[in-house]
C-alpha cells in the first residue's frame, strides 16, 4: 500500500488544559495498555518489534511524564499476557483504556501517543490503524482529526 502525504501533515494540537494527571495509575494503565495493543496489531509481537517499541516508548513524552521504568515494566507484564493468551491480552488492555472514557483531555493524548508510537517506524500500517481506531470507539473519540479515516483513493 502507498504512503500517504496523510502522515507528513501536522496532527491536530492538543488544548493546554487537557493534560495528564501526575501519579494517575489509571491514566497510565491506559497509556501502557495502548502502546501494548498497537505493538501486538499484528498479532505477535518479535525480539527485533518489542525493543524497538520499547525505544519508541522510551522516547516518548507521554511516557516520560509517567516514568519509564514503571510503564516499561507494565508494558512488557501486559506483553507477556498477550503471549499466554491473546484474548485475555486485549481484554486487559481494552478494560484498562475504557477507563478513560469521560475524559475527554486524557482520551485524545492517549490517541495522540498511540499514533506517535505506531508512526515511529516511519508509517501506520492497516493493523495499527485498526488498532487505533478501536481506541477511539471504546473512548468515544473522533478519529477524523488524527487522519486514520482512509479516503476511497487511498484504499486503492
Amino acid at each position: 500500500m502507498p504512503q500517504s502525504n496523510r502522515l507528513l501533515r501536522k496532527r491536530p494540537g492538543i488544548d493546554q488544559n487537557d493534560v495528564w494527571t501526575p501519579g494517575n495509575i489509571v491514566q497510565m494503565d491506559a497509556v501502557v495498555a495502548a502502546c501494548a495493543m498497537v505493538s501486538q496489531a499484528d498479532g505477535w509481537v518479535t525480539a527485533d518489534e518489542r525493543t524497538r517499541m520499547l525505544d519508541r516508548m522510551r522516547n516518548s513524552p507521554t511516557i516520560a511524564f509517567f516514568g519509564t521504568d514503571d510503564v516499561l515494566a507494565l508494558f512488557e507484564a501486559l506483553n507477556l499476557r498477550f503471549e499466554r493468551d491473546l484474548d485475555d491480552g486485549e481484554e486487559t488492555a481494552e478494560l484498562a483504556v475504557a477507563r478513560l472514557r469521560g475524559q475527554p483531555g486524557a482520551s485524545r493524548l492517549l490517541i495522540e501517543t498511540a499514533c506517535s508510537v505506531a508512526e515511529a517506524d516511519g508509517g501506520l500500517d492497516a493493523e495499527e490503524r485498526a488498532v487505533i481506531l478501536r481506541l477511539c470507539k471504546l473512548l468515544g473519540v473522533d478519529p477524523e482529526p488524527y487522519d486514520l479515516i482512509q479516503s476511497e483513493d487511498e484504499r486503492r
